[in-house]
């Protein structure tokens, strides 16, 4: 019984880990070869056990059993490599684990570091939006005051013009009127 539980939980133990380990991770299984020697080693065991010597009334001989110590020893010895082997494995995957925690964190924080960046860039040109709106809006009240002046302006001229028309025009009718009252009268005689 414990010689076929041992195997079992071995090789659950070992499957776990494999399927906890990306594929990519494992370049070569180390546990593979060493579950095989053990599966042999526990053959010759079988074989060393099932050895009697018909000398001692189907009784096993002291050379059998210093043979089924010896391939228990070899089963002992080939589990220890089978733990440390797993071990080494677990621990491989923890590091694997841990680094890529590492730089998920490190992804993370970049992340935030930009969201961060983005969201204050983000602030910057809202408030640059509302500086140009706010310049427009002083820049168009600028505009129309201006606006209002030329108009102002344009109206005084306007009617500094026509008043300056109208002065000509009268001034033409004095002078039209004048040189017409002239040409009533005689010219007086100089005298010489």
């Amino acid at each position: 019984m414990m010689k076929c539980l041992l195997p079992a939980l071995i090789a659950l133990c070992y499957s776990a880990a494999v399927a906890q380990t990306p594929a990519d991770s494992l370049p070569a299984d180390p546990l593979t070869p060493l579950i095989k020697e053990r599966e042999l080693m526990v053959r010759q065991y079988e074989e060393a056990n099932a050895q009697r010597n018909s000398l001692f009334g189907n009784k096993p001989s002291k050379k059998d059993l210093e043979e089924v110590v010896n391939a228990l020893k070899g089963i002992i010895r080939k589990d220890t490599e089978i733990v440390r082997a797993v071990q080494a494995a677990t621990l491989r995957r923890t590091a694997n684990i841990l680094a890529e925690n590492q730089q998920v964190k490190q992804q993370v924080t970049v992340a935030r570091s930009d969201q961060s960046s983005t969201q204050q860039r983000f602030y910057d040109l809202e408030n640059q939006i509302a500086n140009l709106q706010l310049r427009d809006k002083q820049r168009q009240k600028k505009l129309a005051e201006l606006q209002a002046a030329a108009d102002d302006a344009i109206e005084e001229r306007s009617s500094r013009d026509l008043l300056a028309a109208g002065l000509a025009v009268l001034s033409l009718g004095l002078l039209g009127y004048v040189v017409k009252l002239r040409g009533q009268k005689p010219a007086p005689k100089r005298r010489r």
